[in-house]
């Protein structure tokens, strides 16, 4: 095991302090207006400045969100992010030049609908901007009966441009089974032995009155779990907005182990002598990596890590 496995073990023990903790605790179709401060992970995601996405803050540096929303990954100079203000047709809040794109190596339109965006810059936090956390490979989350989807896309299922708003909005979504929205989606598939719709990294939410729209897409699903709150899921699809079909969702829990690697490869690229350089790059690394909350206390696991990596300088890296 080599420097790179070292730091994915660091991304499994170490998490930001704060993450999933909004100031503010208190259409999307079917939703409300969103408390200024209450979900201060959201983000906008633009290319050429205008409105696109959704996506999450995930730590200083990162952003999530999903991979059809960037239709062109050779250019990522043509996106930024903006984020700080439910309010997006007003000056506040800060914007962030995106520095790098990465998808999901196996994305195509059925499966592997995430991606995630390093920013040219750090995010600074405030009571307006906070990471969300991230569910932890070394911890099961048990997903309550409801979650809640944020985003400012279409208030109704229409086709007016008029139905976009410009404040962030919010709604309570109940979690469907995974068997029953398959039945929703593709009711013959049993019988005719068809292929199914649903796939194993997806995850289905609301129907009825209240859904996700277009541009509502790379937004959070997010559940409070445990007083602090979780992403398990990335607004990727459905059919039309707020009917009986659910709103269906990439699995954040299913690709968390891709999300660590990614960071792990991108943050330590080209620092050698891991071990030696603990001390110095373990502060910086607990802001840039996502937090997986998983409680125990941030000095313990620096000495799990710091240990754990000297045991494995100088060994052979067979990823």
């Amino acid at each position: 095991m080599g420097p790179a496995k070292g730091i994915f073990l660091l991304y499994l023990l170490l998490g930001v302090l704060v993450c999933g903790r909004p100031i503010q605790w208190s259409r999307i179709v079917g939703g409300q207006n969103a408390d200024e401060g209450r979900w201060p992970w959201q983000v906008s995601l633009r290319f050429l400045n205008r409105h696109v996405c959704g996506g999450t803050l995930v730590s200083e540096r990162w952003v999530l969100t999903a991979a059809h929303c960037l239709k062109f990954t050779w250019a990522p100079s043509y996106y930024s992010v903006w984020l700080g203000s439910r309010n997006i047709s007003n000056s506040e809040g800060q914007e962030f030049k995106v520095k790098k794109l990465v998808t999901h190596p196996s994305y195509d339109d059925s499966m592997a609908d995430i991606a995630l965006l390093k920013l040219s810059s750090n995010v600074t936090f405030t009571s307006l901007a906070v990471p969300i956390c991230l569910p932890c490979v070394l911890k099961n989350l048990t997903i309550p009966h409801t979650c809640w989807a944020t985003g400012w896309g279409k208030l109704t299922n229409t086709l007016a441009e008029v139905d976009y708003p410009s404040i962030l909005h919010e709604v309570e979504l109940p979690i469907v089974d995974k068997r029953e929205c398959e039945k929703r989606y593709n009711p013959l598939g049993f019988l005719l032995n068809l292929e199914p719709v649903i796939q194993d990294d997806n995850i289905c939410a609301g129907g009825k009155t209240k859904d996700t729209c277009q541009g509502d897409s790379g937004g959070p699903l997010s559940c409070h779990i445990d007083g602090k709150w979780f992403q398990i899921g990335v607004v990727s699809w459905g059919k039309d907005c707020g009917t009986s079909f659910p709103g269906v969702y990439t699995s954040v829990i299913y690709y968390q182990k891709w999300i660590a690697s990614t960071f792990a490869r991108a943050e330590i690229l080209g620092i050698n002598h891991l071990n030696l350089l603990l001390p110095i790059v373990l502060p910086s690394l607990a802001l840039l990596v996502p937090s997986c909350a998983t409680g125990p206390n941030i000095l313990r696991r620096i000495g799990i890590i710091a240990k754990a990596a000297g045991q494995v300088e100088g060994q052979e890296d067979n990823t």
